[in-house]
């Protein structure tokens, strides 16, 4: 998915208790045998410069993070020299600061889609595929995506309704509550 490998150090600023920070970086990153810069909270200065103290290469956050980077008055190190990956999930993610951020860092920002009931990712951009600046990509291997309507049929292609997701990594229900 992000090409993760054993040479990535990556910044986990986002809660461990949510699926994000867990999931698709904790996670991803062990899996990959990286390294991890762990902040106990997300403080813009605290995070650009442990980015730049521990050579970081890859930052995944909600886009108020991205925004914080960019508005920081920050006067050390170029992160640009060894960021190479931002993922951004969350919330959606204003194109202008998604092209802002790559601009000034030369990085790639990869979006994505999920909830902790996909365990946690249903959309993602991927390095291989066109990405579309400002939307979160493609629905990732073994899972499909649509938009139904409130009686339950899929929609066509700029219909409004829900979306609905259906894969191998979409919980079975919630404890009790079939409904």
């Amino acid at each position: 998915m992000t090409h993760l490998n054993s040479h990535d150090v990556s910044l986990i600023a986002l809660p461990l208790f949510h699926s994000f920070g867990q999931s698709v970086q904790m996670n991803a990153v062990a899996a990959s045998g990286g390294s991890m810069v762990l902040l106990p909270r997300f403080d813009a200065e605290a995070a650009m410069r442990a980015m730049t103290d521990h050579s970081v290469t890859v930052f995944c956050g909600v886009p108020t993070m991205y925004i914080a980077l960019l508005n920081l008055d920050w006067q050390g190190p170029d992160l640009a020299v060894s960021l190479r990956l931002g993922v951004s999930g969350g919330a959606a993610m204003p194109v202008a600061v998604l092209r802002a951020f790559e601009q000034r860092y030369g990085v790639v920002i990869l979006e994505g889609y999920g909830l902790s009931e996909t365990s946690p990712v249903a959309t993602f951009n991927h390095f291989d595929t066109k990405r579309v600046p400002g939307s979160v990509g493609v629905a990732i291997a073994g899972t499909e995506v649509g938009i139904m309507d409130e009686q339950g049929q899929l929609l066509g292609t700029d219909e409004v309704g829900e979306i609905v997701v259906r894969g191998h990594n979409v919980m079975k229900g919630y404890w009790h509550k079939p409904e």
